[in-house]
């Protein structure tokens, strides 16, 4: 260490050293939003997860009764995954300050990545972050202290702890909360603010069990303000009332033509032909007469409709009438179509501004899916092969930032078990570019 003084008092300026040693503290106390239910169990405070603690069953239940918000979500996984990763071994940057890599062949690795437990691993971790909001990576061990899998274990069994250090996978939340711990897994959880060193002073004070699970801190919807669970992008949907809207059209449209259709016809008798069909003087003499006249009026109508209506061949309907002294006919029936009053055009580009305002809380542009926007192809505006080529890139770019929190727990995974730490990922995406260009398609790296 050195010092600087002023050379007049000898009075000591400034100091400095080729060392610099310091504890870094995270308070979560201060730092988490205190929760507003929480449930304990084994002596441990667990987090609700919304109220009575059913987001996750109620957000599915949402989704399943809405069919653009599911491909939505599907849509976003699957560009998100992509073609897969490859690794790679970052270099330094280039001039115009864009990162170089190198390739990087390695059997353990590439025997992991081209696994079905990493493919596993991938998409069960989009699904969860796009669908719920939040993704729970685990680390599995082998004897000699290497971890071998990393899996995401399902979002909507998942809790966490007051203090964050404890994750709780339980199967039956939609139902209740565990009453102990032989009805659960209470599994350790790594710092969320620095989770590498937290596992390498795990390793290196013995407290490391290798034939338990570790938890990675969970992933989460990174423009969610919440402390313990984030809410996905579609949350704002929810809270506005268009998915109502979403699920109401169809069922509007679903009861008025059902009603519609099994009210096509008017047919319009004159009452004389009662009189003359079934007279009254045929029923004086029996028993019951008005009665039996009425029922034969009622049993003649049902084998009328019966022959009428129904599926199968074309109906003739046959009848006759007299003419009366001035050439007119009498009872003469009058059948008459009823034509449909239903605005269904109205009603389905309101359906279509609701599919949009879903997919634009996903930031998906409609015409990715041949939407078109604000109405859709409803309204006659699907949109060129341009737009969806163009959109379908910007929801490949707008997806980096799950991409890398998706890497995360793997390069942790890869660096503790002695690999390079210029080890990185990438994804591989297939973009298709205009026929007209000679070329169909361009891969690009992510």
């Amino acid at each position: 260490m050195k010092f600087i003084f002023d050379k007049k008092t000898g009075t000591p300026l400034s100091l400095f050293s080729t060392k610099f040693f310091a504890e870094t503290k995270h308070h979560p106390k201060l730092e988490n939003e205190q929760p507003r239910s929480t449930f304990t169990v084994g002596g441990i405070e667990f987090v609700s997860w919304g109220p009575n603690n059913r987001i996750p069953d109620d957000a599915i239940e949402e989704i399943a009764r809405t069919g653009v918000l599911s491909t939505a979500i599907g849509f976003k996984a699957r560009t998100s995954f992509g073609q897969g990763i490859f690794p790679c071994l970052k270099t330094g940057r280039d001039e115009e300050g864009h990162d170089t890599f190198a390739p990087f062949n390695d059997p353990d690795v590439d025997f992991f990545i081209d696994s079905p437990q990493f493919q596993d691993y991938a998409t069960s971790a989009f699904r969860d972050i796009f669908k719920l909001g939040n993704a729970f990576p685990i680390f599995y061990f082998n004897s000699k202290g290497d971890i071998v899998n990393v899996i995401c274990r399902n979002a909507r069994h998942c809790r966490l702890s007051k203090d964050k250090r404890k994750l709780l996978v339980y199967p039956n939340f939609w139902n209740n909360s565990p009453s102990s711990l032989q009805d659960c897994e209470v599994i350790d959880m790594l710092d969320e603010h620095d989770p590498f060193t937290d596992l390498l002073t795990r390793k290196a004070l013995g407290k490391l069990s290798f034939n338990r699970p570790l938890a990675y801190p969970r992933l989460r919807n990174y423009y969610s303000n919440t402390d313990y669970y984030g809410v996905p992008d579609w949350d704002t949907v929810w809270r506005s009332g268009w998915l109502e809207v979403a699920h109401m059209v169809p069922k509007f449209l679903t009861e008025a033509y059902k009603n519609a259709m099994t009210m096509m016809w008017h047919i319009q008798i004159p009452s004389t032909w009662y009189e003359k069909r079934f007279p009254l003087e045929n029923y004086k003499d029996e028993k019951g007469g008005i009665e039996r006249r009425e029922q034969d009026i009622r049993d003649w109508w049902a084998e009328f409709e019966n022959n009428m209506t129904g599926e199968g061949n074309y109906k003739t309907l046959f009848s006759e009438y007299s003419i009366d002294d001035t050439g007119r006919g009498e009872d003469k029936w009058v059948i008459d179509r009823l034509e449909n009053e239903i605005d269904a055009k109205e009603r389905l580009n309101t359906s279509a501004a609701a599919n949009s305002e879903i997919l634009f809380s996903m930031m998906i542009n409609p015409s990715t899916l041949g939407a078109g926007m604000p109405g859709g192809s409803y309204a006659g505006t699907a949109g060129s092969g341009s737009d969806i080529r163009e959109s379908y890139m910007v929801s490949v770019i707008t997806t980096y930032i799950e991409k890398q929190q998706i890497l995360f727990p793997i390069r942790l995974m890869f660096l503790y078990n002695g690999k390079p730490k210029e080890l990185r990922f990438r994804f591989k995406e297939t973009i298709l570019t205009t026929l007209n260009t000679g070329n169909s398609k361009a891969d690009i790296e992510t």
